[in-house]
């Protein structure tokens, strides 16, 4: 018997052996790949965990109990028993981390579609745009919080209704559903715009809808899908612009009947630019109001330089209807610095230096220039002259001011740009733009230019003694020497205080020397006098550059200025030529 025992003893611990693995296996395939036992599924897990084990139990206390006898069959059966309870541990190792393993794999992609179901429901509710879906019949299955915000609806209110339940307007309505179902019916996406008005406002709203047909897999029934976008300030804006093109066109028909005015005034412009005296600003002037204003007569009024009358200066048309001179206090635009206009439909101040009896109407319109009244444009016409005709009038007015104004300056600025205003010498910014030409003609003729820099010696106490107006008068007194000296096309200049530079153009070095040797001693044999006052003698110290190829103008003139600060360092009152110690 006791082989029997051994083998009764073996199946029974095989089979005990193989109950409690198959649960810790599962265990730690569990633990292994993190997956979970969905909770509605725990009480079946616990019950056969549970079974299991103490099946286990069960074979393994048998062990261990007092043999007794069993029979053929039974010990056949203990051992088949045993054999397919190892090879059912064997087989769901493998097996069972596959099956573990699917589930961890499930339960992932389940909690993947949760988060992207998710996210697309946060998108359709967060969205600013309207989203919905549709059954065949155009009735309402869902909607977003957009929509819910827009129509003032709650998420239950519109389901399972056709867009002619719950939209105010029948035939808006009807054109949605009509957009649907061509949807459905074509099968195919469409793209347009949809008008709806939304609760509590009067005015209609505009949507870009996109619509689309999809089939629902659940069903298999055929669904329309949309998304809908507020462009209603959009389109706002486009009628907006479409009425602004519409105004601009009336405006450039306007400006079109204006062209002919706008090219005189423009051509005006251009001649009064070129005028070069008076004589010519007025004759454009009058040329141009003849242009412009073939049906009126005018005239061009200047105040006197004694400032005490004012004279016609020119005119057009065929009636002159104002004297040819009168004083100032005679015309209401002079007298108050801006236009005045008589007419029959406007009851404005009568001038006296209208000729009676009056007739028509007339508009005197000041003249400014360089902030005062320098004359008056007067126009006359038989029937009334409209506002645009008195904004032209308002426009050559001021343009002829400018004119003026420009011209004077002109003038005076082609003198002042030139000159130093105390020795009439060139000033320093004329200088150093002559000697830049000098220096390139040089160049080319290859001859040599010649730069003197001078300076009055002591002038500074000389000025403290005597003061600044008899030091100015010591200045004058050496800028008439330097004219006398030099030759008609020396170019002297006054650098600034008591500086002074001389261009010099084909000369030779030892001529240069010989002609600043002598201006020194001129200059220190000059007799100066204020008045009565003999003034005390004064020198000057020198310094001479001489061109080279390629030297700019700075270069050039601080040779002469270093040649002459080391004369002041030597001494002074002499004569120094600059020598350039890199050569």
């Amino acid at each position: 018997m006791e082989p029997i025992y051994w083998n009764c003893t073996i199946a029974h611990g095989i089979t005990a052996l193989s109950y409690f693995g198959i649960p810790i296996l599962i265990g730690v395939f569990f633990v292994k790949t993190k997956a979970t036992i969905p909770s509605k599924f725990w009480l079946a897990f616990f019950l056969s965990s549970g079974f299991v084990l103490f099946c286990g139990f069960h074979h393994l206390l048998t062990v261990f109990e007092p043999h007794s006898a069993v029979s053929l069959l039974h010990l056949c059966v203990l051992d088949l028993m045993a054999l397919i309870s190892l090879c059912a541990l064997l087989y769901l190792m493998p097996t069972a981390y596959q099956i573990v393993e699917a589930i961890a794999k499930s339960q992932e992609d389940t909690q993947k579609l949760q988060r992207s179901q998710q996210m697309q429901q946060l998108f359709l509710d967060q969205g600013p745009f309207m989203a919905y879906i549709k059954d065949d019949q155009s009735r309402m299955l869902y909607y977003n919080q957009e929509t819910q915000s827009r129509f003032s609806v709650t998420p239950q209110e519109w389901l399972g209704k056709a867009d002619s339940e719950f939209l105010s307007d029948p035939e808006e309505a009807r054109q949605v559903m009509a957009n649907d179902q061509i949807v459905l019916k074509t099968l195919h996406p469409l793209k347009l715009i949809e008008e709806a008005k939304v609760s509590g406002n009067d005015q209609p709203c505009y949507w870009l809808s996109f619509k689309f047909p999809f089939s629902d897999y659940a069903t298999g029934d055929r669904r329309l899908g949309g998304i809908s976008i507020d462009i209603t300030e959009s389109i706002q804006l486009q009628r907006s612009l479409i009425d602004l093109n519409r105004h601009l066109e009336e405006k450039a028909l306007e400006l079109e009947a204006k062209k002919r005015e706008l090219i005189y005034l423009s051509d005006m412009a251009d001649m009064l630019y070129c005028c070069e005296s008076e004589d010519d600003v007025y004759k454009v002037v009058a040329l141009t109001c003849s242009k412009l204003f073939p049906n009126m007569s005018g005239c061009v009024y200047i105040i006197s330089n004694s400032k005490n009358y004012v004279h016609l200066n020119s005119f057009w048309g065929d009636e002159r209807t104002s004297k040819e001179i009168f004083s100032k206090s005679e015309c209401w635009a002079l007298r108050r610095g801006k236009f005045n206009l008589l007419s029959s439909g406007n009851s404005g101040l009568l001038c006296s230096h209208l000729i009676q009896p009056v007739s028509g109407a007339h508009l005197c319109f000041p003249l400014f220039g360089q902030s005062e009244v320098v004359g008056i444009l007067h126009i006359y016409s038989i029937e009334e002259i409209s506002p645009e005709d008195q904004q032209i009038t308002e426009i050559i007015a001021r343009t002829l001011g400018f004119a003026l104004n420009n011209l004077s300056i002109k003038q005076r600025l082609t003198h002042d740009s030139l000159r130093d205003g105390m020795t009439q010498l060139y000033n320093q910014s004329y200088m150093e733009t002559i000697l830049e030409q000098r220096l390139a003609e040089a160049e080319r003729s290859g001859q040599r230019l010649s730069v003197i820099f001078l300076d009055i010696d002591n002038f500074k106490s000389y000025n403290s003694r005597y003061g600044h107006l008899t030091a100015n008068i010591v200045i004058q007194e050496l800028a008439k020497l330097l004219l006398k000296s030099i030759r008609s096309f020396d170019i002297p200049c006054r650098w600034g205080g008591e500086e002074f530079v001389i261009v010099m153009p084909n000369m030779t070095l030892e001529s240069l020397r010989k002609r600043v040797e002598q201006l020194r001693v001129d200059i220190e044999q000059m007799q100066l006098r204020d008045g009565d006052q003999i003034l005390q003698s004064i020198t000057a110290s020198f310094g001479i550059a001489v061109s080279e190829s390629g030297i700019t103008v700075k270069d050039f003139l601080n040779r002469a200025n270093q040649a002459m600060l080391e004369a002041k360092r030597t001494g002074k009152n002499r004569v120094i030529e600059y020598v350039n110690r890199y050569n």
